[in-house]
């Protein structure tokens, strides 16, 4: 092999990560290019590392110019999540007609969900703090309480309703941020999460309006976001130091030991349901372990708890627009018995939650 190829195929190398380069940060290779020759010019012509670290640097804020993009990304987690709860929401529901009972939903589905996390202890790379129990076992505590009313919330009122009301979760969740741990909250996420909340009022009106109800459904639902906010609070103040995989696999083990505790309340004879039943609510714990995996993973890792949840209350958007696309398909009955009136201002509320998430992304 003489020098010239040589050189050819190590141009063509180079040409090849650019390219590489290029599709991963989103952006021209000619840019790219011009990039690494100013990187190669300030260390006096020669090349500064490897390709990797000259990744390294371009992630790490290279031009500015797409970072901030990148570094959102993952808030199509969270949107993930809240399609799988809106979802379930409808699944949990449609269960309820077919003969299951709260404590399929309350017990059942928590146990198994303790089960699915435990494998994270095998991610975890760092001795488990057990002089920190403490942390993880409050942590189980107040998403037991959030996980209970809102099964209350869905059994008591509309999937339309009930679902979107969980979005104040979001106000709670900057609330405890800051008057617990002393999270720094921007400005436009304080927006995002006051106009969020203005949508979920609306939406809650209409228990009233539509229903003639006392507002059952919009307490329960409310009291569930409280304690789910008190849970991400945790997570992103406490995961991270007591080690991330660990954390949740403790979390969601002390979740199931809380919910096997209520079943002398229930009563084994609780957990009996019609054949028909039991397909609906095995798809409605598999939606629920989905999100639940995907919401807590993003907070640990990304710790920003008000924006994943800001992203994360559009289940309350998209709770309105299966029951209004696939509620007969799941003989859900709320776009019939609320009407369209009805459907139209919590769909107004929903768009108002979806303006919030925009304030969140775009004004970081």
């Amino acid at each position: 092999m003489n020098l010239n190829q040589t050189t050819i195929q190590t141009s063509d190398l180079f040409t090849a990560k650019f390219v590489v380069l290029s599709v991963c940060v989103n952006q021209p290779i000619g840019r790219i290019r011009t990039g690494y020759a100013q990187r190669v010019g300030r260390f006096g012509g020669k090349r500064s590392g490897s390709f990797a670290k000259t990744v390294s640097l371009r992630l790490s804020g290279w031009s500015g110019y797409s970072h901030g993009r990148l570094s959102r990304m993952y808030l199509l987690w969270p949107l993930v999540a809240a399609l799988a709860f809106a979802l379930g929401s409808m699944v949990y529901k449609r269960a309820y007609v077919e003969g299951a009972g709260v404590a399929h939903t309350a017990i059942l589905n928590n146990v198994v969900l303790g089960i699915m996390f435990l494998p994270l202890l095998a991610f975890e790379t760092r001795p488990i703090s057990w002089d920190k129990w403490q942390q993880p076992v409050l942590t189980s505590l107040a998403y037991v309480l959030g996980h209970l009313l809102n099964v209350l919330a869905l059994r008591l009122g509309d999937v339309s309703l009930a679902t979107p009301l969980l979005g104040s979760k979001i106000i709670f969740v900057a609330f405890l941020g800051w008057a617990i741990f002393g999270a720094q909250i921007s400005a436009s996420l304080w927006a995002a999460a006051a106009l969020a909340t203005v949508g979920v009022v609306m939406m809650g009106y209409t228990e009233m309006r539509f229903r003639g109800r006392l507002g059952l459904t919009t307490s329960t639902a409310l009291g569930s976001g409280a304690f789910f906010a008190l849970t991400d609070t945790a997570i992103q103040g406490w995961g991270d130091s007591f080690g991330a995989w660990s954390f949740l696999a403790l979390q969601f083990a002390g979740l199931g030991a809380f919910s096997l505790l209520m079943l002398p309340f229930f009563g084994m004879r609780s957990l009996r349901a019609p054949s028909a039943a039991w397909k609906w609510i095995f798809a409605g714990i598999a939606l629920s372990g989905l999100q639940a995996i995907i919401i807590t993973g993003t907070i640990v890792f990304w710790k920003n708890a008000v924006g994943v949840n800001v992203v994360y209350a559009t289940r309350g958007f998209w709770s309105i627009v299966f029951v209004w696309t696939l509620g007969r398909w799941i003989q859900n009955d709320e776009r019939v018995t609320v009407g369209a009136s009805g459907m139209a201002l919590r769909f107004a509320g929903a768009l108002l939650i979806f303006a919030a998430i925009v304030l969140a992304v775009i004004r970081k």
